[in-house]
Order: structure tokens, then sequence, then C-alpha cells
């Protein structure tokens, strides 16, 4: 199981809960309809399916596809998932387009249908099961489509500032080199953090649901995903110049 997956669990449930409940509150503001109540309505029913489909697909789906299936992006989470060594990152596989744009489909699909005939179950009874499967598995892969289409537009932009002082120092014939080196980013000074200081409220209350990483431990996972994430920058890069 992918040790990030208490924090992915509660960080969904969190935005669900406060997105859903905001959107109700300004509904019911606009339509002067006790805004209050539809703000706690709506951020408890949300939770409670944000829930149900996070934990669903932190703690049972992934876990099983990515021991299971064949597919390149459960072989890199795969990959991932092993112990820290020297040099463990230089055999990952390239990600294309299509993998960012795929990834965790399936995934969330699966979560959304089992989501979705559960609660439309639990609500309505044995003739729900059919709707809320369906109904589920479509709206959770169409957010993971629209999440996944946002990382693209991300990574685009990146890229671009990444690239765009290099560009403009180097001349004119050096420009068609088919390989664009990405400088190397220092870590972040935030990372280092005091053992002295005081840990936040979010600290402590992730204390009571997961275990605390040490600083040496959480800089080499970083150093490990900056390394993982120029390289797919570069890769991505390099495809789109030869389209």
């Amino acid at each position: 199981m992918d040790p990030s997956a208490p924090q992915t669990v509660m960080k969904g449930v969190a935005i669900t809960s406060s997105t859903c409940g905001v959107t109700a509150g300004l509904y019911g503001v606009c339509k002067q309809s006790s805004p209050g109540n539809l703000f706690l309505f709506s951020a408890v029913n949300s939770g409670i399916a944000a829930a149900t489909f996070f934990s669903i697909r932190e703690y049972i789906v992934s876990p099983a596809l990515v021991l299971t299936h064949p597919g390149k992006q459960y072989r890199l989470r795969r990959h991932r998932l092993i112990p820290v060594v020297v040099d463990s990152t230089h055999d990952e596989l390239p990600l294309s387009w299509s993998d960012i744009r795929t990834s965790r489909l399936l995934d969330s699909g699966i979560s959304g249908a089992l989501t979705g005939g559960i609660l439309n179950t639990w609500k309505r009874g044995r003739r729900g099961l059919v709707p809320g499967l369906t109904t589920g598995a479509l709206m959770c892969t169409l957010l993971q489509w629209t999440f996944n289409e946002s990382d693209i537009v991300r990574i685009n932009y990146i890229s671009q500032n990444l690239t765009a002082p290099e560009q403009r120092t180097i001349p004119g014939d050096a420009v068609k080199s088919p390989r664009v080196e990405v400088p190397q980013p220092s870590i972040p000074r935030s990372i280092a953090v005091d053992s002295l200081e005081v840990d936040s409220l979010m600290d402590r209350i992730l204390s009571l649901f997961c275990r605390r990483v040490s600083d040496e431990e959480y800089l080499k996972r970083l150093k490990v995903q900056r390394d993982s994430h120029l390289r797919r920058i570069v890769e991505l890069e390099e495809e789109q110049k030869e389209i």
C-alpha cells in the first residue's frame, strides 16, 4: 500500500466536503433559503461519499491493481513502492502523454462504481444498485480524467518556465539540438525543518492517523520524485518536438 494513502484520503475528504459545502451555502444565499443548513447538509453528505470513495480506492482497489495489473503505470507504481536504494530509478519506463491522461482512471472508475453502488443501495435498496454503479463509475472517471488534463497543463507550464531562460541564451543553431538539459532545482528551504520547531495543528492531527516520517526519509523521497519528474519533462518535450 502507498505510504501516502492516509494523507490522500484526508485531503480528498477535506477538499470535497469544503467545496460542496461552500457551493451549497452560496446557493442558499442566492435563493435565500437557510445557507447554514445547506452548507452543513452538503458538507456532511459529500464528506461521507468522499471518505467512502477514497478509502476504497487507496486501501483496496489501487493496491490490488498495483499488485496484479500488467499496465505500465502500475509497473511504475510497484517500482516506486520498493525501498529507496542507490540508482534505484535508472530503469524507470518513460511516460507519454497518454499515460498521464489515463493515470488512475481504472482505479477511480472501479472505486466510483463501488461507492455509488453502496451508497445508492443503502438509500434506495436493491433497485438502486445498478444506477449507483453506473453513475458512480462515470462521474469518478470523468473527474479523474479532468484532473489528469490539469496535470498535463501544469507540466507544460513548468516545462516552459524551466526551458525559457536557456532558449534566450543559446545561439540560434544550438536551439535545434534534440535534447534539452533541464537544470536541477535546489531543494526548497521549507523542507529543512528545525527539530525544535513546534508542530502545527495539522501535523498533530495527521500524527493521530498515520506514522510520522523523519526529515531524512522525507528528503530522500522528495529527491527521488524530483529526479523522476525532471526526466519525465525532458522525455515529454522530446516527444512533443518529434510530433
